[in-house]
Parts: C-alpha cells; structure tokens; sequence
C-alpha cells in the first residue's frame, strides 16, 4: 500500500509597515533617478555650451577670408547649443 502526505503551507500575513516601506523606498528611487536625469541634461547643456563657443572660435579664424562659411558655422554653433 501506498501513502501520500500533503502538506498545506500556512497562511501568512503581510508585515505590518511592508507596504508602508515599499512606499517609502520606491519614492527615494524614483527620487534618485530623476536627479540623476536632472544632473545628466545640466551635463550635456554645458558640453554643448563648450562645444558651440569651440565652433564659433573656429568660424572667427575665417571671417575674414570667408564670411559666408562663418556664418553657417555660427548657424550650426547655435543650433547645437539649443539641442536641434
């Protein structure tokens, strides 16, 4: 003969401040993400900031000799440094 036993787990009841502290942690994630967003955009506003006034150092050198191609270098100098 055989026999087979079952075993039926216990009910267990959610800690207390479980949700509370779910709560709690999943705003500081969301806290930490959107700073380090915030951080990442201030970052790249002053890279492209760097790298437009590059580009307008090197559109000064030629326009004397060239106007019309300084003038397209501050264009694209300035489209860069609004983010287009």
């Amino acid at each position: 003969m055989t026999t087979v036993t079952i075993h039926t787990p216990v009910a267990v009841r959610t800690p207390r401040a479980a949700a509370w502290a779910a709560l709690l942690f999943t705003g500081l994630l969301n806290w930490f993400e959107s700073s380090a967003a915030k951080r990442q955009e201030r970052r790249q506003a002053v890279d492209r900031g760097a790298e437009a006034a590059s580009v307008r150092e090197y559109a000064n050198r030629f326009a004397s000799h060239d106007p019309r191609f300084a003038a397209d270098l501050m264009a694209a100098a300035d489209r860069h440094e609004r983010g287009e």
